[in-house]
C-alpha cells in the first residue's frame, strides 16, 4: 500500500504520516517548499514540491491530477481546508487515479458553511447558541433591536476564494460585539469581504471540547473526545494543550448531528459547555483532519489508519473506547506563544506553574523516536513569519486592494 499526503508542513499531516508509516504503509508527502515537517519523518520515503494552494488552488489541482496520473497511490490525504476543499470539489477528476477519502463538495459545504451547519443542528435537536440568520442589511436592521448582546458576528465560512486564491476571515476580538451600535459596521465589513451576510450568535462563555468521529454514512464507527486545557490566542484560538475525556452529553448530540449530515469519513464536532447552565452548545464542525490529531493517535485511537481502512476496505469495526487523561501539547510554537502571552496578562508565577503542569504530555511534533520533523517545523515557522511580514507590508502599501469586495464565495 502507498499513499500521498499533502500539506507536509502541518502537524496533522505529520500525524497521518507517522500513523500510516508505522502500519507498514509507504508514505509520500508534498508541500510547496522543501524540507517540510513531514518530509523529514523517518516514516516518509519520498517528498515532492507542489504549487502553493494558498496562491492558486487551480494550479495545485492541475499539478495534483498530473502527478497522480504518473504515480500509483491507494489514497490521497490532506489536512488543511485550503487543500481538502479543492480536492473534494474536483473529487470526480481525481478519483480516476486514486481514492479520495472526503465527501462530495456539496456535502462538504454542510460543514464549511456555518449557516448550513447550524440549520442542520437545529433540525437534529442539537443545542446551539441563539443564532440569527439574516440575508441582507435590511433584515439586520429589522432585528438588531431585538438581539441580546454580546454576540459573535462571524463569516459563514472561514475560508473563501477569489480567482482561485483562498483567504480567511477568522474570528478576532473585532467580531465580539457588545452593543447595537457596533453591529452594522462589522456585519457590513464581513458582507463586503465574503459576499454573504454573517451569522450572528449569542456569546457562550465556557470551556471548549472536541468530539472526533469516523462515521460510515452517518453511522458512528470510531469515537474520541478531548478538552482544551490551553489555547492560543488565549482569548480563543487553536489548542496548545489538550486531554482526552468522555462526556455522554457531548457524545449524543455529536452523533445526532453527523447522522443528520449523513457524514462519511472523519470529522470533529466542536462544543463549548455553557458556563451558565452546563449545556454543551455547538460551535462548529470540521469535516477534515484537525490540528490536534496527534492526541487521539497517542491515546491509541488511530484515526488515519481507521480512515484508510474505511476508504480501502469499505468499512471498519466500531472502536468507541479509549483511555481518558491522556494529554498532548503543541510546544513549539503554540504552547510557547501561550506562555509568552500569559506572562503579559497574568501573574508570572501562575503562568509558569501552569505551563509546567503536565510534564508527561505527548507532543504534536517533538519525538525522540522521530526527531527530524522538529527541524522542518522550525524552518516552516520561519517561512510563515516571513510570509506574514510580507503580507503586512503589502497591505500597508495598497489599502485600496484590501478594500476591494471579494464576492467569490465558492471555488468556481
Amino acid at each position: 500500500m502507498r499513499v500521498f499526503v499533502t500539506d507536509g508542513g502541518e502537524r496533522a499531516s505529520l500525524a497521518i504520516a507517522r500513523s500510516l508509516g508505522r502500519r507498514g504503509i509507504e508514505v509520500h508527502t508534498g508541500e510547496h517548499y522543501r524540507m517540510s515537517t513531514s518530509s523529514l519523518s523517518k516514516h516518509v520515503t519520498k517528498s515532492v514540491v507542489h504549487p502553493d494552494p494558498q496562491e492558486d488552488c487551480h494550479a495545485f489541482i492541475t499539478w495534483l491530477e498530473d502527478f497522480l496520473q504518473q504515480e500509483d497511490y491507494d489514497a490521497i490525504y490532506a489536512s488543511r481546508e485550503i487543500t481538502t476543499l479543492p480536492i473534494s470539489y474536483y473529487k470526480t477528476r481525481l478519483e480516476r487515479y486514486t481514492r479520495v477519502p472526503y465527501p462530495d463538495y456539496d456535502r462538504m459545504l454542510l460543514t464549511q458553511d456555518k449557516a448550513r451547519t447550524f440549520r442542520a443542528a437545529i433540525e437534529a435537536g442539537v443545542p446551539v447558541p441563539k443564532t440569527y440568520f439574516v440575508e441582507s442589511m435590511d433584515d439586520l436592521a429589522e432585528i438588531e433591536g431585538e438581539i441580546e448582546y454580546p454576540v459573535v458576528v462571524k463569516s459563514r465560512s472561514k475560508t473563501l476564494w477569489r480567482d482561485g486564491r483562498p483567504f480567511t476571515l477568522k474570528v478576532t476580538d473585532e467580531n465580539y460585539v457588545k452593543t447595537r451600535e457596533q453591529l452594522p459596521g462589522i456585519a457590513a465589513k464581513i458582507l463586503e469581504r465574503s459576499g454573504k451576510m454573517p451569522l450572528i450568535q449569542e456569546y457562550i462563555p465556557g470551556e471548549g471540547y472536541g468530539v472526533e468521529m469516523l462515521t460510515h454514512h452517518g453511522e458512528p464507527r470510531v469515537l474520541f473526545m478531548h478538552r482544551r486545557l490551553r489555547e492560543y490566542p488565549v482569548a480563543g484560538g487553536v489548542s496548545t494543550m489538550r486531554e482526552s475525556i468522555y462526556r455522554e452529553d457531548l457524545h449524543k448530540p455529536a452523533v445526532r448531528l453527523l447522522e443528520k449530515l449523513r457524514w462519511h469519513g472523519v470529522a470533529m464536532v466542536e462544543f463549548k459547555v455553557d458556563a451558565r447552565d452546563g449545556t454543551p452548545k455547538l460551535m462548529e464542525v470540521n469535516g477534515r483532519f484537525w490540528g490536534s490529531l496527534a492526541l487521539p493517535v497517542a491515546a491509541g485511537v488511530d484515526f488515519p489508519y481507521y480512515l484508510h481502512r474505511l476508504v480501502c476496505e469499505g468499512d471498519v469495526a466500531p472502536a468507541m473506547e479509549y483511555p481518558v487523561g491522556v494529554r498532548c501539547r503543541w510546544l513549539v510554537t503554540g504552547d510557547l506563544l501561550w506562555l509568552a502571552s500569559s506572562l503579559k496578562s497574568r501573574k508570572k508565577g501562575a503562568a509558569v506553574r501552569e505551563f509546567l503542569r503536565y510534564p508527561d504530555a505527548y507532543d504534536d511534533i517533538l519525538s525522540l523516536d522521530d526527531p527530524l520533523p522538529a527541524l522542518g517545523m522550525m524552518r516552516g515557522s520561519l517561512r510563515g513569519l516571513t510570509y506574514s511580514v510580507k503580507q503586512m507590508v503589502a497591505r500597508s502599501r495598497n489599502r485600496r486592494l484590501l478594500e476591494t469586495p471579494r464576492t467569490s464565495y465558492a471555488l468556481k
